[in-house]
């Protein structure tokens, strides 16, 4: 047996757990997508179901896209390629609604 060697602790003493931000934003989801259910019920919505709706599409696409985000490179490229696309599309909507608000 040697005499050199000394035991090593099998677990490290209470280390923190590392917060990520994958994990920061998934929270923040969860709080912003709760938020907007809780506020159903203080505000007037007309359309329930339009708004339940909204809030179950955006919910899935923030989490996928989220987590889609943190998998690899080209997710990364991927999703943010998306997501540009998304602001194109957005701005062309404003100016091509506002055109045909005019004409009526």
């Amino acid at each position: 047996m040697d005499s050199h060697s000394q035991a090593l602790p099998t677990t490290e003493a209470n280390t923190p757990r590392e917060v990520t931000v994958r994990t920061v934003l998934n929270i923040y989801g969860v709080f912003l997508f709760l938020g907007l259910v809780v506020s159903i019920f203080t505000h007037e919505i007309e359309d329930i179901k339009g708004f339940l709706f909204f809030i179950l599409i955006s919910s899935v696409l923030y989490f996928l896209f989220l987590n889609l985000y943190f998998t690899s490179d080209l997710w990364r490229k991927v999703v943010f390629i998306t997501m540009c696309l998304i602001a194109l599309f957005s701005l062309f909507m404003v100016f091509y609604l506002q055109v045909n608000s005019v004409d009526h």
